[in-house]
């Protein structure tokens, strides 16, 4: 009887760290929770826009976007020092942080894409999955590469 339920066991908390990795991966990027920790969060946000960062693949446009909202959330975390806020406040606040979520987590090099697609010569699909990160390097890759091949011409080559 104890063989029958060990495989359903072992499946329940093999199930457990998947569980909790796709539940922080839905955690918002800024929270504007408490105004004392959010200085430090936008200047790692910043930091991280940067070259080599999280979020190095946002777009100038995007990066700017993401810098007003910071700056607007951050005036309004000021503007409530000790009182509550007025309703329209309240809204452009949630309306700023969701702008920011949404622009950061849509450039987040962390983020998992996955795709089926057939291999050459197959018509059976199979799972490829990479991170937004490494998708863009092999994208800029593989333009740097077009760029640099498709001015020469084989047939110039021997003359």
């Amino acid at each position: 009887m104890s063989r029958l339920y060990l495989p359903l066991l072992l499946a329940v908390l093999t199930s457990f760290p998947a569980l909790s990795q796709a539940k922080q991966s839905s955690l918002p990027i800024v929270d504007a929770e408490r105004k004392e920790g959010f200085a430090d969060q936008a200047a790692a946000i910043r930091q991280q826009m940067k070259t080599g960062g999280r979020f190095e693949y946002v777009t100038t446009q995007e990066r700017s976007e993401v810098e007003r909202q910071l700056d607007i959330i951050t005036a309004l975390l000021e503007k409530r020092a000790g009182e509550r806020l007025s309703d329209n406040d309240q809204l452009d606040l949630l309306a700023a942080q969701e702008t920011a979520n949404a622009i950061l987590t849509q450039r987040d090099g962390h983020r998992l894409i996955c795709e089926f697609s057939a291999p050459t010569g197959s018509n059976r699909k199979v799972k490829q999955c990479a991170t937004y990160a490494d998708r863009a390097r092999a994208h800029k890759e593989t333009r740097n590469y077009m760029r640099e091949n498709m001015g020469k011409n084989p047939l110039n080559v021997a003359n």
